[in-house]
């Protein structure tokens, strides 16, 4: 296969995964991920680093507004590599500009994901609330963090051009 091909099924794939992770949380929102964002948010078992420079979230409000800023985010994504992988495979025969004209969405829709995964999860989930100290935390912090590195590296492929 060609390298356009490639470049189209791998952002097809991430679209697909992101899609799958947002509706798996739509099927848990008022159960786990309610919960692990209370958890998380409202700081719970911190041991290794009890005192933290930013105070815990317990107000369900604040909570939900967190929760369904990231849900909707993952949506954006899926919805922008989906249509960015279409885009894409229309244009594999074209030149090369045209080609690298419609993969703009999927770099964009790569673009949320690095915002959900590594600002929300990694910089503010992470280093913010320190999500990395329990178990429930540290699962969504390295899950982010492999998300982050798909989606880095499928920037960094699709930016490049080829030949035609």
């Amino acid at each position: 296969m060609r390298i356009r091909t490639w470049k189209t099924v791998f952002v097809a794939i991430f679209s697909a995964m992101a899609l799958i992770y947002a509706l798996q949380n739509v099927a848990n929102l008022h159960g786990g991920m309610y919960a692990s964002f209370v958890y998380v948010l409202g700081q719970a078992d911190h041991l290794a680093y009890p005192n933290s420079i930013f105070p815990a979230i317990t107000a369900p409000w604040l909570i939900w507004t967190v929760l369904l800023t990231v849900l909707l985010l993952e949506f954006v994504c899926a919805g922008l590599t989906g249509w960015g992988a279409w885009r894409m495979w229309r244009a594999r025969r074209d030149s090369s500009d045209e080609f690298h004209a419609a993969s703009a969405a999927a770099l964009n829709g790569l673009g949320v994901a690095v915002l959900v995964w590594m600002l929300l999860f990694g910089t503010l989930g992470g280093a913010l609330f320190q999500m990395w100290q329990t178990q429930i935390g540290g699962g969504s912090f390295n899950g982010a963090f492999q998300l982050t590195v798909y989606a880095l590296l499928l920037f960094g492929l699709v930016s490049l051009k080829d030949g035609d």
